[in-house]
């Protein structure tokens, strides 16, 4: 047996592929978190009832690791190495002494992500090494083959977003601004409402020399069907001198989950929609008002098609 061993091939390379209708975030969530992996371990399906897996500092990105223990499977470790957002994660296995290496890969593919799950590892001269390799192979492919098909299940049934949105670290923003109450069903009036108040405040501002830092925003503390409350704000410094009748406010900074709107303002009520869909989707919670940041100043671009409004949603980390 030895002897065979020794002209058994000392690589063992496995490669698996599979093509997911959804887009590469939704997708990389589930190779990047080692919690989600529970979800399509095949590992894990060997041994449910006395496998203990424990966790290292880090579950999730490069540096994230968990070992386990168990009767059948003996013991292991898994670690993150790299791990570059929405295109790969490289990892690191001991299988009780046996090391090991892997690559989860995303590429386009069309409309779909291509996942590709690559495993190696090279034994060396080692006989017994290359004889774990002869079984070891079919193992491996049988894992690849039901996490991909897990993945892909686990992916293609999550919410598709029309819109980009990200989770953002939001700065503070020091601001003068004008609440008013009023109907959320009439943007006309909205329209016509949000020039008077900006209007009244870049005047006071120009006329008592006070910088404008930033992009004007919109900030809606209260909103229901029937009524909405609505800040109009402009940037200023914190310490900026504001006439009697206006104060110097600020929007705490912290985490936010961010959407992108290119278009006139007549739509925008979608982006909220799936705003907060995410925000359920995420199991997250609301912080403070949503804003609206108007990137494009439609007195200088005529063109709506080119508008950019930034909405931030900000956020409590659960």
């Amino acid at each position: 047996m030895l002897l065979v061993g020794f002209v058994l091939p000392g690589k063992l390379e496995v490669s698996k592929s599979v093509s997911i209708n959804a887009p590469a975030d939704a997708v990389f969530e589930e190779i990047n978190d080692l919690k989600r992996w529970e979800n399509w371990q095949y590992w894990n399906t060997l041994d449910t009832a006395n496998m203990k897996i424990t966790y290292g500092d880090k579950t999730s990105g490069t540096g994230a690791s968990y070992s386990w223990d168990s009767p059948i499977l003996k013991t292991g470790t898994i670690s993150l190495t790299e791990s570059i957002p929405n295109k790969s994660v490289a990892l690191s296995m001991d299988f009780g002494g046996n090391p090991a290496s892997g690559l989860y890969a995303l590429d386009p593919d069309g409309d779909n992500t291509k996942l590709t799950l690559n495993f190696s590892n090279d034994t060396g001269m080692n006989p017994i090494g290359r004889w774990i390799n002869v079984f070891m192979k079919g193992e491996i492919e049988k894992s690849f083959d039901y996490a991909c098909k897990k993945i892909k299940d686990i992916a293609e049934a999550k919410p598709k977003f029309t819109y980009t949105i990200t989770e953002e670290i939001l700065p503070a923003m020091s601001y003068v601004g004008l609440m008013h109450t009023m109907s959320p069903k009439d943007p006309v009036a909205i329209n016509a409402q949000m020039a008077k108040m900006y209007g009244e405040l870049e005047t006071a501002l120009k006329k008592s020399k006070v910088e404008i830092t930033g992009y004007p925003f919109a900030m809606y503390p209260a909103f229901s069907e029937e009524s909405m409350d609505m800040i109009c704000a402009l940037p200023v410094a914190a310490d900026a001198k504001v006439p009697a009748k206006y104060k110097v406010e600020t929007v705490a900074g912290g985490s936010a989950i961010k959407g992108i709107y290119k278009g006139d303002y007549n739509n925008l009520m979608a982006l909220h929609m799936e705003l907060e869909q995410y925000l359920q989707y995420k199991g997250l919670t609301m912080n403070g008002a949503p804003i609206e940041v108007y990137v494009t100043d439609p007195m200088l671009e005529k063109d709506t098609a080119k508008w950019v409004t930034e909405i931030y949603y900000p956020i409590k980390k659960n």
